[in-house]
């Protein structure tokens, strides 16, 4: 079925159940969408995991959000609105998802659309070919989106209110003035091949506390705090721990700091996403996948270095990962004297 004129579509429904990371890197899709249908109410059907993000977003018109456990019965609240006949529906997991198949059956559109992936696939009318193993996410989307006559935006993106900015200044007043503010985020801790060592993660801390130019603290996401503060005790050199903030300010203390360090995780794509330059330590899957795609640079400047294994980031030494961070503390240092 060819999808429908997006530029007369009236209501458009967008499924993304998935994790904060996931939803931040759909964000060119999204803001492309919203460009292309101007007249459309597009409302978006996310996870817990990335219901912060998504009521962050400045394209979307509604927030739906599936949820697990005891909160399980605050779905059916959410049904009659799905039932409504959108023009489209678009589901954007590009791996089967038995939940988004469910969601899709349940929702009324006259097209549905989303990746052929072997799985649940009566449920769509239109596809747009299953992505091989290494084709980034960018990429993913934007071929969904060619696929469906638009063009995504050229980059990641979340607006940050005039209170969270506010609010990060106040907080970022806390470190030492005149120095070049340095994020570490030692997350992700739900998945140890994606995790640098927390013993690693702290000889990097020395080495840039070490740098009168610097000021580096951490960063601890909601209910992280522990850990968070555990990798921080491990250095000889004491650094402030901020946080845990609600997302909205997270992002604000990103934007007003110099560099991001950390892993592949959603805090990683959220410094992206509000400009902040970053380094990270990636295996070679998230490398290929998920790391922002270029050539590190001025336009760019997003640099990392990357394991010899394919799915964990774990064997990167610290001199390794020291001598890689080069480029982007030159870039810094440039930065500040400019």
């Amino acid at each position: 079925m060819a999808p429908p004129p997006l530029s007369e579509a009236r209501r458009i429904t967008v499924l993304w159940v998935g994790r904060l990371g996931d939803l931040l890197v759909s964000t060119p899709f999204l803001y492309g969408l919203r460009a292309a249908a101007p007249k459309a109410r597009i409302v978006l059907v996310t996870a817990q995991a990335g219901e912060g993000g998504a009521r962050m977003l400045d394209c979307v018109d509604q927030v739906h959000v599936v949820r697990k456990g005891k909160d399980f019965m605050r779905n059916f609240g959410i049904f009659p609105d799905l039932r409504r006949e959108s023009d489209l529906l678009i589901d954007l997991n590009s791996a089967p998802s038995a939940t988004a198949v469910t969601i899709t059956r349940l929702c009324k559109a006259r097209t549905k659309a989303t990746f052929r992936r072997g799985g649940g696939d009566s449920a769509f009318n239109f596809f747009v070919d299953a992505p091989t193993g290494t084709e980034h996410m960018l990429e993913r989307y934007a071929r969904l989106a060619r696929g469906l006559g638009f063009a995504t935006a050229p980059r990641m993106r979340v607006p940050v209110s005039v209170a969270d900015g506010e609010r990060a200044l106040q907080i970022a007043a806390s470190l030492p003035s005149g120095r070049r503010r340095v994020a570490l985020f030692p997350g992700n801790f739900k998945k140890n091949e994606n995790r640098w060592p927390e013993d690693d993660f702290a000889l990097l801390a020395e080495r840039l506390a070490a740098d009168p130019g610097l000021a580096p603290y951490w960063l601890a996401g909601p209910g992280e705090r522990p850990q968070v503060e555990a990798a921080a005790a491990i250095s000889n050199v004491p650094l402030p721990v901020l946080g845990p903030f609600p997302l909205g300010v997270s992002a604000a203390v990103l934007g007003v700091s110099s560099l991001y360090i950390g892993n592949c995780t959603g805090v990683s794509h959220l410094a992206v996403c509000v400009g902040t330059p970053t380094f990270t330590v990636l295996a070679g899957y998230t490398a290929a996948v998920w790391a922002p795609p270029g050539e590190p640079g001025p336009e760019n400047p997003h640099w990392r270095v990357v394991a010899k294994d394919w799915e964990s980031c774990r064997e990167v030494t610290v001199d390794e990962a020291w001598d890689a961070l080069q480029p982007a503390l030159a870039a810094v240092r440039s930065a500040s004297a400019a």
